[in-house]
């Protein structure tokens, strides 16, 4: 048996290691063990503390909810009713008990309560002040009690009434969340520019909602659904599914789903229906809440310190699956950045094969304490990249070993070097060969110089025969045709296809050149606007970073990557051979060579050429004349501006088949002017070719 110290410090780790989730969950928009882990620590903290009250703190998790604010960089704002939090259940036998203990409470006899059951979001939880009919604020949940005053962020949000069908004073309660189409467009973009992707669509609208500038939480787009009318009965409101009726009618969004059941058997196959029918929803939802729906009843049955009792959650099992890591391989990216990935036992997830999985860094797989031999959850990332998610240690048998972090660079043996501040284990080596098999496959990419036939293993084949060292020996390959024809697996075909994508490539447009050089923090949208604003590439290789930090969205770190590229001899040397093969570095493919540039006059010249300056456009449906990309670009190369969803600032809708709603939003606005495919040819005139 246990002894009382023992016990005592059980439950002082538990508190501090779920103090740590919370903060990490709700602070710092992190997971660092999944909600059925966080849960079973919960609810063994719970049964601790109940049995041994004396060791139950005063801010014991069981007790608080949510973060403790103490790194906000918000005002914090009172909540004038507590954010309660839902109990959590995973199995339809916690719903029946449930509602056997209200039957058993309100002295019920049969299961005749009505009970509606809804979508369970996951995303941020906010709560909303309206004053005779205006929005004054927007508040987070924070720890239930006091919240973060996110209001200007809030009003970035467009579903989001800021004025009501009715001037009414009231609260209501909501969730944030990040639609999964936009979530993968953007955690793709952020692929491609080198930045970290979101775990998950909660972490991307937790960590918006509280972005210090309002226009990034404006362009990502987030979106919002309400579910909760606080003091409903003060509108002679009595049912929970009238309050959402009454919500929908002042102009909130909400998710259309409230379902009233008053069947345990009815319950468990609509939680069923929906489990499998969530998929096709564009946000996600990881369960569903069971509310009572009188609301005449709640306060008889009551709360708990941090739940009503007249509530609860149903978690959908989480989508992941445990296989066995047999191993470790460092790759080396085209930055240096040293990657750890699992080759694992291989499994089906989410519809793939997967027997490879992301570590991302050796700090991760310490923190996670993750051995080889493990049996290992994993999952999708952004349902893009698998990665562990942590090891079942409780299956740990012995035979595991440690994952040691390598000391060289296991492509060229230099000592590998980790920069201060930093987790990254980094090769520093600048003629590493997967550094440049890197640089060259990044260059060559359908994004940046598109020239398909170099494919990765292509790519490896010429390094290793020397007919590539760097970027610029692409533009050499055709003195070495007959010696590439001879190549196993290539053929006269396939050579004089790769040599023509490679001559099409001069042709590039300077935004596309410019990402192809691979700036570190320089993605297709930063490369985009540096190539407007300095017109050719002479001109930014002469900005300095004062220059550079005064074109919108460039910031200390892409202004110091981009003066740090310039201002390297490497760097240049491929600049200028770049140049003289032919690359295309001007904007709209023209040469800039006057000593004295001014943009008035660059406008003047090129302004029946850049028929598009200044305005904006969005393109939706399927396009039967065009490739997505091809249409962007072409907007881009005359002077306009892609924009990813209908606002204000949009002047043209181009319409392919089966325009959805982006089409009624924009016929909505009643500002933004709508084109067919050929009509948009039209207006573009001689300027393209189709």
């Amino acid at each position: 048996m246990e002894s009382l110290d023992t016990i005592k410090e059980k439950i002082i780790n538990l508190q501090d290691e779920i103090k740590k989730y919370s903060y990490y969950y709700y602070s710092k928009n992190e997971s660092l063990v999944s909600d059925v882990e966080f849960d079973k620590k919960l609810k063994e903290l719970e049964e601790l503390e109940n049995k041994y009250p004396e060791f139950k703190a005063e801010n014991s998790p069981t007790i608080t909810i949510g973060s403790s604010l103490k790194d906000t960089k918000f005002r914090k704002i009172t909540h004038k009713r507590p954010m309660l939090s839902l109990t959590n259940s995973y199995n339809i036998h916690d719903v029946i008990d449930f509602s056997e203990r209200i039957n058993k409470l309100l002295n019920y006899k049969n299961d005749k309560l009505c009970y509606a059951l809804e979508l369970k979001l996951d995303g941020a939880s906010i709560s909303l002040q309206y004053e005779d009919g205006k929005l004054i604020t927007g508040v987070t949940r924070g720890d239930g009690i006091e919240g973060e005053d996110v209001t200007e962020n809030i009003y970035a949000i467009k579903s989001i009434p800021k004025i009501l069908k009715e001037k009414i004073t009231m609260e209501v309660r909501g969730e944030i969340i990040f639609p999964k189409s936009k979530f993968i467009k953007l955690n793709e973009k952020r692929l491609a520019e080198g930045e970290d992707v979101f775990a998950n669509p909660r972490n991307a609208a937790s960590g918006t909602l509280r972005q210090i500038d309002a226009q990034v939480v404006a362009e990502r787009e987030l979106d919002a659904y309400f579910y909760f009318l606080v003091d409903a009965k003060k509108f002679n409101i009595e049912t929970h599914s009238e309050s959402i009726s009454y919500l929908e009618k002042l102009g909130f969004q909400t998710t259309g789903v409230c379902e009233l059941l008053t069947s345990m058997n009815d319950m468990e196959k609509r939680i069923l229906y929906w489990e499998n029918a969530r998929e096709a929803l564009d946000y996600e939802t990881d369960g569903m809440v069971i509310k009572l729906d009188n609301m005449n009843l709640w306060e008889e049955i009551g709360y708990t310190t941090k739940s009503p009792r007249w509530a609860i959650a149903y978690k959908f099992q989480a989508k992941q699956i445990s296989t066995v890591l047999m191993g470790i391989t460092w790759q080396v990216g085209r930055t240096g950045k040293i990657t750890p990935v699992a080759e694992l036992e291989e499994v089906e997830l989410s519809g793939s094969k997967i027997k490879r999985a992301s570590l991302h860094n050796t700090d991760e797989i310490l923190r996670k304490d993750i051995k080889i031999g493990d049996r290992v959850f994993i999952e999708k990332a952004a349902e893009i990249i698998p990665q562990v998610v942590s090891p079942i240690k409780e299956l740990r048998n012995g035979s595991e070993s440690v994952i040691d972090a390598p000391i060289n660079c296991p492509s060229c043996g230099q000592v590998l070097e980790r920069e201060e501040g930093l987790v990254d284990l980094k090769c520093v080596n600048p003629i590493c060969p997967a550094i440049i098999q890197g640089t060259i496959e990044y260059f060559v990419s359908r994004d940046a110089m598109n020239i398909s036939g170099l494919g990765s293993k292509i790519v490896e084949k010429f390094l290793k025969l020397g007919y590539i060292k760097d970027v610029t020996d692409i533009y050499n390959l055709k003195n070495h045709r007959e010696e590439l024809v001879e190549l196993d697996k290539m053929g006269e075909k396939s050579i004089t296809n790769l040599l023509e994508a490679i001559e099409n490539s001069k042709k590039r447009s300077y935004s596309k050149t410019l990402y192809a050089l691979g700036i570190q923090y320089v993605g297709k949208f930063v490369a985009n606007l540096l190539a407007k604003k300095s017109k050719n590439i002479d001109n930014l290789a002469q900005m300095s970073v004062e220059e550079l930090l005064t074109i919108d969205e460039v910031g200390n770190k892409i202004a110091s990557s981009v003066y740090e590229f310039f201002n390297t001899e490497k760097s240049l040397i491929i600049v200028e051979k770049l140049k003289k093969i032919g690359i295309n570095f001007s904007y709209a493919g023209f040469e800039i060579n006057e000593e004295n540039y001014s943009e008035e006059n660059e406008t003047n010249k090129h302004k029946e050429d850049d028929i598009f300056i200044g305005k904006k456009f969005l393109f939706t449906g399927k396009m039967t004349r065009f490739k997505r990309e091809d249409i962007k670009d072409i907007v881009e190369s005359l002077g306009g501006e892609n924009l990813s969803g209908v606002s204000k600032k949009l002047d043209y809708l181009i319409v392919g088949d089966d325009a959805g709603s982006k089409l009624e939003k924009a016929r909505a606005l009643g500002t933004v002017t709508i084109l067919s495919e050929e009509e948009f040819i039209n207006l573009c005139g001689d300027k393209i070719k189709i």
